[in-house]
């Protein structure tokens, strides 16, 4: 429906407008009628209008001169103009303003049917034009937001890709540095849903995304979210800088946010995106700290909490001990834990309440990890009824032995089961635009650990297996010598036709018409 505006001084005019239109046509509808140019531009930039029939000659301000304020406020508004005076200085003006129908009164029915409809086809298709562009938009964005995910996947999982330089084009990365913030949700439900988890993701991505440093934003794991923010090489990254903008991010969410508190740990200043992993993992130690002050809802990763990690409880011994535990090497997971337990007791001066207090920490964090992997039995443990450390670490054993043990029957009997669950569904929905999240999320694992207990189990990544799934349908297509490549490319899952055959080229060594012309021979 066009709307249209009726500008004349004379009403008689105005009415004959009218009726030309409505005996002919009825694609539009009349939202207003003016007798100047001053009420031409407020009822214009109240109703916004389409299209205007606009007299040049009237009092109070003259058509151009309305015309013209009007463009400034609603600059795609088309306009028809309409004189009694055949003048070349009238017209030239009119042109200025973009215009390009001009009616000398008294206009023919067809002078005024013609202009209408010439001007609604050009409406309809800038009409047409702009949901494309949104649409476009719309996808890229998309798009933009699962190149980061999977980017940030990939530096986490220490993926190393043959399409480097393209991850530096597609995200800007040259002469790029940055820090990671891990942004942790900690809810008052005990058991959120999907629904809840995924508001939280897009309001934090959403804030994220208007600070003035470009973030990358991984994709929501357990409660977690890592994100990279990216800083001009040699651009100031202060200690303070980084905490400013992480306070600024949990307020800005914090204040969106119901029955959930939003939880932070700073990684420090990396030269290069490759080094992303030592500042995640310095993120995340400070944001178990976080965890364990109720107070704290941020913390940055500092020489103070390093000589902390370093004589306290090195963080690496930690790790290997947490992924001893998860491989289920029972040996190595207790001889670890011998070595871990006399650092805390060293560190602790031997006094009992730091022992346990550190030890029921180690759980907490293991517990956590353990979620994370998709092992949701709660490992944490009291240690409040005992007296003495030789209690303490008995207990502890003991506790590390019956987690290996249950991990171990959930890994034979659970995890097999899930990743051939996680292939097949990969098999029935190839023709769709799956993602790794999307399957994670079908068989209840983190999309890091299915990733990597994919690679681990079928020797060949999510994102690989997926693809040569394709490309097996898209060579069978291929041989029938009927289905255009368009279609093909559809479907298979690839909505872009030219994207599909530089996979498939890619995959292969030719492209889709030259592996149908090879075999037709």
């Amino acid at each position: 429906m066009i709307k249209v505006l009726l500008v004349d001084d004379e009403p008689l005019e105005r009415e004959g407008i009218m009726l030309m239109l409505a005996n002919n046509r009825s694609n539009f509808e009349i939202i207003g009628e003016a007798g100047n140019g001053i009420e031409a531009v407020e009822i214009a930039i109240k109703e916004k209008p389409d299209l205007i029939f606009m007299d040049i000659k009237m009092p109070k301000l003259d058509g151009l001169k309305a015309i013209e304020q009007i463009l400034d406020n609603h600059p795609s508004v088309k306009c028809i103009m309409v004189s009694a005076f055949d003048t070349f200085d009238y017209a030239r003006q009119a042109m200025k303003f973009g215009i390009k129908e001009y009616l000398l009164k008294p206009s023919k029915v067809s002078e005024v049917l013609g202009a209408f409809d010439r001007m609604t086809e050009e409406i309809e298709t800038e009409r047409k034009q702009g949901i494309e562009i949104l649409e476009m938009n719309q996808r890229s964005e998309r798009f933009s937001a699962f190149i980061e995910m999977e980017f940030i996947v990939s530096l986490l999982l220490d993926h190393v890709h043959d399409f480097d330089n393209e991850w530096n084009e597609w995200l800007d990365l040259d002469q790029k540095q940055g820090f990671v913030v891990v942004f942790s949700f900690e809810s008052s439900k005990l058991q959120p849903d999907r629904e809840e988890k995924g508001e939280w993701y897009r309001l934090l991505k959403q804030t994220l995304h208007k600070q003035h440093d470009p973030c990358l934003v991984g994709p929501l794991t357990g409660f977690q979210v890592p994100v990279f923010v990216l800083m001009n090489r040699g651009e100031d990254a202060t200690l303070e800088i980084r905490q400013d903008l992480t306070r600024s991010v949990i307020a800005q969410t914090q204040h969106l946010l119901d029955n959930c508190k939003v939880l932070a740990g700073i990684g420090t200043v990396v030269s290069d995106v490759t080094q992303f992993p030592q500042s995640y993992e310095e993120a995340i130690y400070a944001l178990e700290l976080v965890h364990n002050h109720p107070s704290a809802s941020y913390l940055a990763y500092s020489n103070l909490l390093e000589q902390r990690r370093t004589e306290l409880i090195p963080f690496e011994v930690e790790k290997e001990l947490v992924y001893a535990i998860k491989k289920g090497d029972i040996q190595q997971g207790l001889h670890l834990f011998d070595s871990y337990f006399q650092l805390i007791v060293q560190a602790s001066e031997m006094k009992v309440e730091m022992i346990k207090k550190e030890v029921e920490t180690f759980f907490i964090v293991l517990s956590r990890s353990m979620r994370e992997f998709g092992f949701n039995e709660d490992v944490q443990l009291s240690f409040d009824h005992l007296e003495t450390t030789i209690q303490i670490k008995e207990r502890a054993k003991s506790h590390v032995s019956t987690i290996v043990e249950r991990l171990g029957g959930w890994r034979a009997n659970g995890v097999e089961s899930l990743l051939i669950e996680a292939k097949d569904y990969i098999d029935n929905h190839y023709d769709k635009g799956i993602t790794l999240e999307e399957v994670a999320d079908k068989i209840g694992l983190s999309s890091y650990y299915l990733s990597k207990l994919f690679k681990d189990r079928f020797e060949q990544t999510f994102i690989d297996y997926l693809t040569n799934t394709r490309i097996e349908k898209a060579k069978d297509l291929l041989l029938d010598g009927k289905t255009p490549l368009k279609e093909i490319a559809m479907n298979i899952g690839y909505k872009d036709p030219n994207y599909f055959s530089r996979v498939f080229k890619k995959e292969v060594g030719y492209s889709p018409s030259e592996y149908r012309n090879n075999y037709q021979q």
